[in-house]
């Protein structure tokens, strides 16, 4: 009689079960910090990071954007009141990307630019420049960066 050398199905299971979100969180948080290291979400958070939520002002959610090379593709939180620009993150893409305010008066540079008929507009942040974003125009509508957009540039 020969003897079986098979393994009980639950331990490859179980390690499986323990294993792989573990991996995938591991693998989460690692695209999130590049994502934010290449991008410039840290360069920016080094100055403008925020505890505290917005006062008044237009909220836009799932707005799609660009800080730097990072591509936030209906995942930002937008506000924009008489101060400034404040930039969130959906809780599932927060790790490594605290919340941003930027004040109107460190925002230069403003582009118009179209892709897929949505227009964006992109502009400096910083002096000196810390970081480039692009933004949805929608949510400059009645902004100090709208009324840079229409003043002719010498």
């Amino acid at each position: 009689m020969e003897s079986s050398s098979t393994v009980p199905a639950w331990l490859i299971v179980v390690p499986i079960i323990i294993v792989w979100p573990i991996f995938f969180l591991a693998l989460w948080s690692a695209i999130l910090f590049f994502m934010s290291a290449a991008g410039g979400w840290r360069r920016l958070a080094r100055t403008y990071a925020t505890a505290d939520a917005p006062v008044g002002g237009r909220t836009f959610s799932g707005i799609t954007g660009m800080i730097g090379v990072a591509r936030y593709k209906r995942t930002l939180i937008v506000t924009t009141n008489d101060a400034g620009l404040y930039l969130k993150t959906r809780r599932v893409f927060s790790i490594f990307h605290s919340p941003l305010f930027i004040p109107w008066s460190e925002i230069s540079n403003p582009e118009s630019s179209t892709f897929l008929r949505v227009e964006f507009i992109a502009f400096d942040i910083g002096k000196p420049v810390v970081a480039r974003i692009k933004l949805q125009s929608s949510v400059f509508e009645g902004t100090p960066v709208a009324a840079m957009m229409s003043t002719p540039q010498p």
